[in-house]
């Protein structure tokens, strides 16, 4: 079994919202796997999720 980390809301066995934790076999959730909606927690994948995130704008202190 592998974790994966949810991106959109779906039905498995229970119900999974975006930034939950699920554990499952490889082959029961390729398919979700392969539409985007798990990325596996562990790899090169939810690194490069995470770290493609804008950074807030720099405020001006000047006005």
């Amino acid at each position: 079994m592998k974790t994966y980390k949810v991106l959109r809301q779906h039905l498995g066995d229970k119900m999974y919202l975006p930034g939950d934790d699920r554990k499952a076999k490889p082959a029961d959730v390729a398919h979700l796997v392969k539409s985007g909606v798990l990325v596996e927690s562990e790899g090169a994948k939810a690194e490069k999720l995470a770290s493609n995130k804008a950074e807030p704008p720099v405020r001006n202190k000047a006005r």
